[in-house]
């Protein structure tokens, strides 16, 4: 068999065929490439609006204390005390109970949306002092008159109203500042990713707060405080557990909660928001009841709480849509293939590039639309304008009306497959697996007939 007669053979132009659309295929890959990038800037865009909005209203938020601080003196040799030499005693609660009513706000700045909250946090408990003969003290060394309680509060321009503390049930003054109190963790919480554990921590730590001089009568050792905070804040509200017994209630009307930290709540998460509720014991952490001669407390990755951001924003949503483009542009060259087989029609590999071609600016489309108007709605706009730019194409390449609204069809299908699978969540990758079963199946089905080898058959 020469050359020319090797080309006319179906077998072997069908062969050829798919080589080249392979290759185009390949190729194709390089726009995906380019797109997924494209995503991922504008993406970083709209993080870095975020950061800036929120440096204007309020960062993350993450609560730390209340904590008792009472100084005292060392003695000398002699047993007197030395008033040029001071240090801190610092007591952790004995129960922490927080309450607090999340609300969510959206601004916008140009094309990006930004989501913050405002709080309000209900914080009270118990502080019990020590048998001051287990840490080697004695009453006369504590000077009781410069003694405070002081909180620890990341981004203090959240702090939106007066604060009212009680120490005791009598209201008491509140000052800005820890008085070099410092609260140090070893979770990095301003990371894309958060709570990745940062290894170097010394410069994780809330520095900021507020704190109250205390009255402190040496023959009583219970005392009770209560204080209510107005705060506002972005991406993540979070606490640390100080105390030996603390309880945390958070509600919100926010629908999508992301609960993060070294312990994981109880909680009702609906359409209508969320109830989380975190109980954690002495048992559960490493922090001592009292610590002296420190002021930096270290609660290491003691840090927990619920984050505030859309489980699934537009940037994300196309980006996983992007993912999905060379399934698209497969199966796509797959209809056109079978029709052309079937058909007995013949499509130039450059008819096949341009179908590709529009397939790859369906997703710049998604993208830019859904900066003005959400995915949903771009989805469904970019998805009509491809199919239908495709069926009219296919109107010429195919000559057979019937083909092209079958390729129109299957595209329809094809893209509300790709759409439900980007909403799903804990199911995608089961409904996507599924999905390509029966694809495959009915491929093999529509093809079982199809006679690869007709020409050879009439030769011999």
């Amino acid at each position: 068999m020469d050359t020319k007669s090797l080309l006319q053979n179906q077998s072997t132009r069908m062969t050829i065929k798919l080589i080249l659309i392979f290759i185009l295929t390949f190729f194709l890959l390089i726009p995906q490439v380019l797109i997924l990038d494209l995503i991922n800037d504008r993406q970083d865009i709209n993080q870095q609006v975020t950061k800036e909005v929120a440096s204007d209203w309020a960062g993350e938020q993450l609560v730390t204390g209340p904590v008792l601080v009472i100084p005292y003196y060392f003695k000398d040799e002699n047993g007197k005390l030395n008033f040029n030499v001071k240090d801190n005693l610092i007591i952790f609660p004995d129960n922490l109970d927080i309450n607090g009513d999340l609300n969510t706000h959206t601004k916008y700045r140009s094309l990006y949306k930004v989501l913050l909250y405002g709080t309000q946090l209900k914080i009270s408990g118990k502080f019990t002092l020590p048998d001051l003969s287990e840490i080697n003290l004695t009453p006369e060394m504590l000077d009781y008159n410069e003694a405070f309680i002081g909180t620890g509060i990341s981004d203090m321009k959240g702090i939106k109203s007066k604060i009212d503390t009680k120490w005791n049930g009598q209201n008491i003054k509140v000052s800005p500042g820890l008085n070099n109190i410092i609260f140090k963790y070893a979770y990095n919480t301003s990371s894309e990713d958060y709570y990745t554990y940062s290894q170097d921590h010394a410069q994780n730590s809330v520095r900021t707060g507020f704190s109250s001089k205390v009255v402190i009568d040496p023959t009583k050792t219970e005392y009770t405080f209560t204080y209510d905070i107005d705060l506002n804040g972005s991406q993540s509200l979070l606490f640390s557990p100080i105390a030996k017994n603390t309880k945390v209630e958070v509600k919100s009307l926010f629908p999508d909660p992301s609960f993060t930290g070294d312990f994981l709540p109880e909680h009702v998460t609906n359409g209508q928001g969320f109830d989380a509720k975190w109980t954690i014991l002495e048992y559960n952490k490493n922090l001592p009841p009292y610590q002296k001669a420190n002021n930096t407390i270290d609660v290491g990755t003691n840090i927990f709480g619920v984050k505030i951001a859309e489980a699934i924003d537009n940037y994300s949503k196309a980006y996983r849509a992007g993912k999905y483009m060379i399934l698209f542009v497969i199966l796509t060259f797959l209809v056109v293939f079978l029709t052309e087989t079937v058909q007995k029609v013949n499509i130039h590999v450059f008819q096949y590039g341009l179908v590709g071609l529009a397939l790859a600016i369906f997703f710049t489309l998604l993208l830019s639309i859904s900066e003005f108007w959400g995915y949903d709605f771009a989805y469904i706009v970019s998805a009509a304008a491809t199919i239908g730019l495709i069926f009219l194409y296919s109107l010429g390449m195919f000559h057979h009306r019937k083909s092209s609204i079958l390729l129109a069809s299957l595209l329809i299908a094809l893209f509300a497959y790709i759409y439900i699978i980007i909403q799903l969540e804990k199911t995608a990758l089961l409904v996507g697996s599924v999905g390509l079963f029966v694809i495959l199946a009915a491929t093999m089905y529509i093809t079982r007939k199809i006679k690869w080898f007709e020409d050879e058959a009439k030769t011999e």
